[in-house]
């Protein structure tokens, strides 16, 4: 299948057995612009469609499918076989109104329908464990433990009680913007930040582009702000009028390093899985 850059027009091709039936997200080689690509429909083909005739899932958009992504029925398969169920029903009442029977035909249990509503349970589980659900509610979670920490850092807060303990340890005025910013913008850094996370997991649960988009910049400035907040309470230790050793130099550019390996790491082969096909496989424009 050839494709097209909508942004640059630059052109390339790839193979039609690698692209989902919802779609593949990719990014352009040359202007790095992200856009989905749809496997081309045939013409000829009258099994594609974007709901599922059996358990009514729908793509809401232009993607269609043969199987549906979420209780794994073939469309081709499950209309024949409503068709032959249709004539078999047609058959059997015939002889019965042919005989003049007063008893009313009882009406035959769709198989495939009981098998659809079986498996709509299984499939509504499995759906819930697909990656995204999973990170997004990871990150949602997350949120709402910052968030937590933030408005109850906020809510208890006492800038004077704080200020009158400052200046009680030393011999210089101590400003009330001094406390704030030392000792109270942390709160609501932590109360701001968990509010835009858990908007964003919500977002990215939705499986837009834009919520996929959200979530990675969200992660890379998570890279950066753990890491930051230790060199800025390193800075504000070094300006502290105490004693400073060596050995002190050393534990708090150790703890720098650790603390931002050990959040990085795993945030960084996180946001690099958001860019895997099982990921943008399923991301909506």
């Amino acid at each position: 299948m050839k494709i097209t850059c909508p942004k640059c027009n630059a052109g390339g091709s790839i193979p039609d057995h690698e692209i989902p039936e919802a779609g593949r997200y990719i990014s352009c080689p040359h202007c790095h612009e992200g856009f989905t690509i749809t496997r081309p429909r045939s013409g000829s083909d009258v099994y594609l469609v974007d709901t599922c005739p059996a358990c009514s899932f729908s793509t809401f958009g232009e993607e269609t499918f043969s199987t549906c992504p979420k209780c794994n029925i073939s469309i081709k398969s499950y209309v024949e076989r409503q068709r032959q169920e249709q004539r078999l029903k047609l058959s059997q009442a015939q002889p019965v109104r042919n005989q003049g029977s007063a008893e009313a035909a009882l009406p035959q249990p769709a198989a495939s329908t009981a098998a659809a509503s079986d498996a709509a349970p299984v499939a509504d589980f499995i759906e819930s464990l697909h990656p995204v659900n999973l990170i997004g509610m990871g990150v949602a979670a997350a949120a709402l433990i910052i968030l937590g920490i933030g408005l109850w850092g906020v809510i208890g807060f006492d800038g004077a009680k704080i200020q009158a303990l400052l200046m009680e340890e030393r011999e210089d005025k101590v400003s009330g913007l001094s406390v704030f910013l030392h000792h109270g913008l942390q709160h609501w850094v932590l109360l701001l930040y968990g509010v835009i996370a858990l908007a964003v997991s919500l977002l990215f649960m939705k499986r837009r582009k834009t919520g996929l988009k959200a979530m990675s910049l969200l992660l890379r400035t998570t890279i950066v702000i753990v890491p930051l907040s230790y060199v800025i309470g390193f800075i504000n230790w070094v300006l502290a009028p105490i004693s400073h050793t060596i050995s002190g130099y050393l534990i708090e550019i150790f703890n720098i390093i650790f603390m931002g390996a050990l959040a990085g790491a795993p945030l960084y082969l996180l946001e690099r899985y958001l860019h895997e096909r099982k990921i943008t496989s399923v991301v909506n424009r």
